[in-house]
């Protein structure tokens, strides 16, 4: 059973997020504490959603004043971050094809177009695809770096992975994509998304004097989903990425194959956690359940128990990384993290067991890894 501010939370999300009338029932009859919605905001990465939602209850229901101008304040920061973003992206986008190459925007500033109001979204940095040919990969690392950018620390080059902070605004270069799932996932991820960037239609938007290209609905629709699955599996999952998930699907159904998304959430071995999703989408957050492909009820009750750990665990495992926190040697910090991850993988184990017991194996081999490396 959910917190009653959490309960408060979620049907804030549902009206910010798809503009329907609020359900007073909770906020009537009951106290509520608007510190603690606007700290649960901060966990989850939802402050501008909420907001949204907040403007359009009825003026007795609102936070006093004091209250609201904090949400109001956050919620243009996050608008400002935003038009900063889609402002710097179209001409970073120029700079690499008269380079020639041709990038594709992955999450963040793409999804958030799906968005009912896209610059209420919380923005992170900027994703942007460069293709699997290695050689492009360095090659767009150079036009980064004569334009100016410097290299961040979560560059990895053996996995082709760039970040790099360009005025101001953090951009991350992939030549490939990599998620931690199942051994199946790991086994056919690749291979699937080869073929999808072979054989699909990139979708190409205007964007000031240029276009910007984002992947194929066959492979955004997925990507998106696994991408947050991934965060779920090995650290933790916010609100944010569940919203994103049902504004994409939400803005694209009608471009969306169900057959062929079956099939490859077979050849994935996704179904079992695309219904389990699904079905928290419709049944918590209100999705309209005629635009949530292969929706099943009947998973609904696990539905919840992962709604609980989201608020367990915060955005990106927030929570989790905070308590994992302590100075000393590298040794006690990574002893310090295994402790803290135990609680995400004890409560995974319960609904995806052969899963679980995959990636809290790829956790401890990578932990002992970068160990001997010195990291």
């Amino acid at each position: 059973m959910l917190k009653l501010s959490q309960q408060q939370l979620i049907e804030l999300v549902k009206v910010g997020i798809w503009g329907t009338p609020l359900d007073t029932t909770l906020f009537r009859s009951s106290h509520v504490d608007w510190d603690e919605i606007l700290s649960l905001c901060d966990q989850q990465t939802i402050v501008g959603i909420v907001s949204d939602a907040i403007s359009l209850m009825p003026q007795p229901l609102r936070p006093p004043k004091s209250k609201y101008f904090q949400f109001i304040k956050k919620t243009s920061e996050i608008e400002n971050e935003n038009i900063r973003l889609y402002d710097a992206i179209p001409n970073l986008v120029s700079e690499l094809e008269k380079d020639g190459i041709k990038p594709m925007v992955l999450k963040g500033q793409g999804v958030g177009l799906c968005y009912r109001n896209p610059y209420r979204r919380t923005s992170g940095d900027v994703d942007l695809f460069i293709g699997f040919d290695a050689n492009r990969y360095f090659k767009a690392k150079e036009t980064v770096e004569r334009l100016g950018g410097k290299v961040g620390e979560k560059t990895k080059d053996y996995r082709r992975h760039a970040a790099y902070i360009l005025n101001d605004v953090i951009v991350e270069l992939h030549g490939d994509i990599q998620l931690t799932i199942s051994k199946l996932f790991d086994n056919t991820f690749h291979s699937w998304m080869v073929k999808c960037f072979n054989n699909e239609e990139w979708v190409r938007k205007k964007a000031g004097d240029t276009h910007l290209y984002m992947p194929p609905y066959r492979f955004d629709a997925i990507f998106i989903f696994a991408h947050a699955l991934n965060h779920y599996m090995t650290s933790g999952l916010g609100i944010r990425q569940i919203c994103d998930w049902m504004c994409y699907l939400n803005k694209y159904h009608d471009k969306i194959d169900v057959a062929l998304l079956q099939r490859d959430l077979e050849e994935l071995g996704l179904t079992k956690f695309w219904k389990i999703f699904g079905s928290m989408a419709v049944l918590c957050f209100g999705m309209d359940k005629s635009k949530m492909p292969l929706f099943d009820e009947q998973f609904l009750n696990k539905g919840d128990r992962i709604l609980r750990h989201i608020f367990i665990t915060g955005n990106f495992g927030c929570l989790q990384r905070k308590k994992q926190q302590v100075s000393g040697n590298k040794v006690l910090k990574k002893l310090k993290t295994f402790y803290g991850q135990l609680f995400v993988y004890w409560d995974n184990l319960w609904l995806f067991p052969c899963e679980t017991f995959y990636c809290f194996n790829y956790f401890v081999v990578k932990g002992i890894k970068d160990l001997k490396k010195g990291i």
